[in-house]
């Protein structure tokens, strides 16, 4: 009897051991769920998911129009709830984006949105990008003979039609005019030009325009070759700034010969520098494509490529608005 109690209480102890040294049961992973998206401009069709990434490659980061371009992005981003990145080389070079493109390919996003320098350098990328899943759209400048599925942001013929209008009523029909060109290999800069040139020799015989240069988009070679055009033509009326560097180039130029109200200056964008001019008396009229909402409204349709939503339209024209001296104020205090 003894050695049977002996063995049962071996026979526990082992239980009582073998029960101590077991793993514990690891719980099962809790489900995740996407962020809920809030009320947005464009209905998506389904959530958006946690792993999903939007990423806005503009041409680069130092023009500073790009900066309301990214708010719209970061307030539009919040609303939805999503992930958004705005990515691109510190200065306006094809070459250079290409290399920010690829990195981003690489990471598979949902979906990009891209302003590109040179169409040409874009394309193949494009394609690449479409082949391994990732929705494409153009914003800002389009590349219209790639993959992408549309393009969203300003009609730029028919802005710089706006622009020679405008210009137009600030020189009463009549003077010599100067444009300050973006980079040659820009879309959209090509198309305000052309589309400033073609309203002008329509509309307003009374306007020369007496000389077209190129600045890559760049200030300070903004600024030297508006005072290089200055002392060229010292009759000159009026400078058209086709990108955001444009005005504020011809402003540093204007104001440093002392001309300003003399030589009158109309362009693209709202930014800084630009206001700063316009308070000073030394630019008339300034043309915002409305950056912030244009941005906001590329995110939207994002989400919605990226959850299955098909859009039948090419283009998604956002409109620009003219901006004046008397109602400056009043614009700078919303967001556009």
């Amino acid at each position: 009897m003894k050695r049977f109690l002996i063995f049962v209480m071996v026979v526990v102890s082992l239980v009582v051991v073998l029960t101590a040294c077991a793993p514990a049961a690891t719980p099962a992973p809790a489900a995740t769920s996407a962020p809920a998206a809030t009320s947005a401009p464009v209905a998506t069709v389904a959530p958006v998911t946690a792993e999903q990434l939007f990423v806005f490659l503009p041409k680069g980061l130092d023009n500073p129009y790009w900066d309301n371009c990214r708010k719209g992005m970061e307030a539009e981003m919040a609303k939805l709830g999503v992930k958004a990145e705005f990515i691109g080389p510190e200065k306006s070079d094809a070459t250079l984006q290409v290399g920010v493109i690829e990195s981003v390919i690489a990471r598979k996003p949902a979906a990009i949105a891209i302003s590109p320098n040179d169409p040409a350098t874009v394309n193949d990328l494009i394609a690449k990008a479409t082949a391994a899943g990732i929705k494409v759209i153009t914003w800002d400048a389009d590349a219209p003979d790639s993959q992408r599925i549309l393009y969203i942001g300003t009609d730029n013929y028919n802005a710089g039609g706006t622009a020679a209008e405008t210009m137009s009523k600030v020189l009463g029909g009549k003077g010599k005019v100067a444009i300050l060109n973006g980079a040659l290999t820009a879309l959209n800069a090509q198309q305000r030009t052309n589309g400033f040139k073609d309203w002008m020799a329509k509309n307003a015989p009374g306007i020369e325009i007496v000389d077209d240069q190129a600045t890559n988009d760049d200030a300070n070679t903004s600024a030297s070759v508006a005072e290089s055009i200055l002392q060229a033509h010292p009759d000159l009326a009026a400078f058209y700034g086709v990108t955001g560097n444009g005005v504020p180039g011809a402003g540093v130029a204007v104001k440093g010969a002392n001309k300003c109200g003399t030589v009158h200056i109309v362009g693209f964008d709202v930014v800084p520098q630009g206001i700063e001019l316009m308070k000073a008396g030394c630019v008339d009229a300034l043309i915002s494509q409305r950056p912030f909402g244009m941005t906001a409204k590329a995110l939207d349709v994002m989400v919605d490529l990226a959850n299955g939503k098909a859009y039948t339209e090419k283009m998604i024209d956002t409109g620009v608005e003219i901006v004046y001296p008397d109602g400056l104020d009043t614009f700078l205090t919303t967001d556009h």
